[in-house]
């Protein structure tokens, strides 16, 4: 007890540079709620949603610049691969943070950029960053399969070879495949739809081909 009370009078230290001022006004909340005797879980409550609120106006930054390297969806096309995401660049969010910045939804002073640089080296935007990029690729994976669902496919495989035309049976297959193995967001009309696609080629071709496509993967 008594090695506690020392500790609180001489003050607690720290080597942590704090970016962000103390905020006064939670700091008075939570002292007038002492003064009035209010639950401890009245105060928890106060206390969480203000961390939440600070760590979304610090969030919301991100995730509109994480949002802006998602590729258009006009530049999707059905017979091209997915396009890539655009490269994370830390001077071009850096930029943002002038106009659109944390100081849109709250009014704590501080080093805010100090702040997020030091949270770009941390792994905690590693790990933020790489579940964004699988949602965002996912994404676009299930966008392009929507391409190609709005392609007449039996159309295409009439102009061209038998040869093309069964390699894009195995790759419309393989879409499927991915689509349940990695549980892309696609709708299951969406499925359905290339399901019908996939038979719909496949009998338009000799019925040797079509005994083998039939029996190879999901139709």
């Amino acid at each position: 007890l008594a090695i506690c009370c020392c500790l609180f009078s001489l003050g607690v230290y720290t080597s942590y540079k704090p970016y962000l001022n103390k905020d006064e006004e939670i700091v008075k909340q939570l002292q007038k709620g002492v003064q009035q005797k209010r639950p401890t879980e009245a105060q928890s409550v106060i206390l969480r949603r203000y961390f939440l609120e600070l760590t979304e106006s610090f969030i919301i930054p991100l995730e509109r610049y994480v949002a802006s390297l998602m590729p258009l969806q006009k530049c999707i096309s059905p017979w091209k691969s997915p396009p890539q995401l655009r490269h994370f660049s830390q001077d071009d969010f850096m930029k943002t943070l002038e106009k659109a910045g944390p100081q849109l939804t709250s009014g704590l002073k501080g080093d805010w950029i100090g702040l997020y640089r030091h949270f770009l080296k941390s792994p905690n935007f590693d790990g933020w960053f790489r579940s964004r990029q699988k949602e965002m690729t996912q994404k676009l994976e299930a966008l392009h399969l929507e391409a190609l669902c709005n392609e007449n496919l039996v159309f295409w495989s009439q102009k061209h070879t038998e040869v093309e035309t069964v390699d894009l049976v195995l790759k419309l297959k393989n879409k499927l495949l991915q689509a349940d193995r990695e549980h892309l967001p696609v709708k299951t009309d969406t499925l359905k739809k290339l399901q019908a696609h996939i038979r719909d080629i496949i009998l338009t071709l000799p019925d040797d081909l079509q005994d083998i496509l039939l029996k190879t993967g999901t139709t």
